[in-house]
């Protein structure tokens, strides 16, 4: 069979079982098949049917062989073992069996990738291959035969010869890296990408181990992906920012908005009073954002020693400023599918943006995916109310302002009859748009007044005025139901 004749028939196969199983990138994996399989002329995948040299493991009830392969366990020495394979019948039963095996938990984080080179670095980090040119060969194979003509998506703006610096390369990865931790030591993979570096370390100091590693993770996206003309590296948060600022990419501004792949810094000593200029904790990449919600998702390297997501208010308590790199695209997205296996939080998360739907479908879609619609409702209900600053105390007619929080959406109605000062009739929360699935700013105490310009909103036929309270010296101006608030 001659090398177009194989890339053709096996290309078939992975873009059928790709769909199937989520995975959103196909050149990687038919030049996986070419390097593992030499081209389908090595005895295990001409026989065996076994392209990408899966080994048989404890799952494994199927057909096998026992056959001589070598290991790269230390860089430059290669170790020669025999081991159990997997033996198929036919080539697609043995593309099938490639996406059977990256179901194991430690693959998880291969859904959703679309950046070719990304999922090589991703596979390779969890474990699949032991050689230390593996990303660089099988890349050189997508490369030299032009395999991303198979894949479904080339990158977000579709301009791949003209995109050197994408948004959705830096998501992909970060979130590639959820779950990695320091009690099983697979943080390490990224402090080993920062190390790497082949410039000049900032401030020639080398990552160790023990360090507080957020401002390490943003910046081993960076080197990993070879971003750092436009990304600031650094192992300081404080350094990061002067960092940022000598690159141009620092905004200091705590209600900015940000985009998809900009970074946020932390200050947890923030007093919430003023804009936030205290010095910085941590730092994430910024992977979602839901201004209608009026909240972003941040993926943070050492939060809790691991790689988590964090849900962030606009303009909330704890920011301190955003880079805001100079990327060529300004696309990027992080929408995932209804499947099964993800966390509470990451389906309420989806669930409040919308990609569940509504009322009893949204109940049916959650069920046939295995999850408990009650169980979602209530994680979604502690990610909009949760955050809302709250206050017990009487609140007198006139008193200074410190500080205004604002939503993030403005109001598109106006009806001059509706002007008024209003008092609520119950606790009532003041939100960042009209509608109960929009994030909380505050919660308002039964018996306040709150001021009304004749400027609305309508969600589910229920009007929402636009309103301003003022709370313990911090002044809201966000939506109220208008069921709630009597003239």
């Amino acid at each position: 069979m001659d090398k177009q004749t194989f890339i053709k028939q096996i290309a078939t196969y992975v873009k059928k079982y790709a769909a199937q199983y989520g995975i959103k990138v196909c050149s990687p994996i038919i030049a996986q098949a070419i390097l593992e399989s030499s081209w389908g002329e090595s005895k295990l995948a001409a026989v065996y049917h076994n392209y990408f040299g899966l080994k048989c493991g404890t799952a494994w009830k199927g057909k096998s062989v026992n056959m001589t392969t070598q290991e790269e366990y230390t860089t430059g020495t290669l170790t020669t073992i025999k081991d159990n394979f997997r033996a198929y019948s036919n080539m697609e039963e043995g593309v099938k069996g490639y996406f059977e095996f990256i179901q194991l938990t430690r693959y998880s984080n291969l859904k959703g990738i679309t950046d070719p080179k990304t999922y090589l670095n991703t596979i390779k980090a969890d474990g699949y291959a032991t050689s230390s040119s593996y990303v660089k060969n099988v890349y050189a194979l997508i490369t030299q035969y032009k395999l991303t003509q198979y894949d479904p998506v080339k990158n977000v703006d579709k301009k791949v010869d003209n995109v050197k610096y994408s948004r959705q390369a830096v998501v992909d990865l970060v979130e590639s890296w959820v779950g990695k931790k320091e009690s099983d030591g697979s943080y390490k993979s990224i402090i080993d990408i920062y190390n790497s570096f082949t410039g000049k370390l900032p401030r020639s100091t080398k990552m160790e181990y023990g360090w507080a590693w957020c401002a390490c993770t943003w910046s081993a996206l960076a080197v990993a992906l070879k971003y750092t003309p436009i990304m600031p590296i650094e192992i300081s948060c404080y350094y990061l920012i002067e960092a940022a600022k000598e690159m141009g990419v620092w905004v200091e501004n705590d209600a900015y908005v940000p985009n998809i792949g900009d970074a946020v810094l932390y200050d947890w000593e923030d007093t919430g009073k003023g804009d936030n200029t205290g010095n910085p904790d941590h730092v994430g990449t910024v992977t979602y954002v839901n201004k209608s919600a009026g909240y972003f998702v941040v993926t943070e390297g050492n939060y809790s020693d691991s790689v988590k997501k964090r849900t962030v208010s606009i303009n909330g308590r704890y920011i301190r400023g955003f880079i805001t790199p100079k990327y060529d695209t300004t696309k990027a997205v992080s929408a995932p599918v209804q499947v099964a296996g993800k966390s509470t939080s990451t389906v309420a998360h989806e669930v409040i943006a919308g990609q569940w739907g509504n009322g009893e479908d949204r109940k049916k879609a959650l069920k046939a995916s295995g999850y408990d619609p009650e169980a979602i409702q209530a994680e979604v209900n502690k990610i909009l109310n949760g955050s809302a600053a709250t206050t017990d105390k009487t609140q007198p007619a006139d008193q200074p302002i410190t500080k205004t929080v604002k939503a993030t959406c403005g109001a598109k109605k106006f009806d001059r009859k509706l002007a008024a000062t209003y008092t609520t009739t119950a606790n009532l929360y003041c939100r960042n748009d009209a509608g109960k699935n929009k994030k909380a700013l505050c919660l308002i105490p039964k018996g306040t007044k709150v001021h009304n310009y004749g400027y609305y909103n309508v969600a589910n036929g229920v009007k929402w005025l636009y309103i301003t309270v003022t709370l313990d010296g911090t002044e809201y101006i966000g939506f109220c139901s208008k069921e709630y608030l009597s003239k």
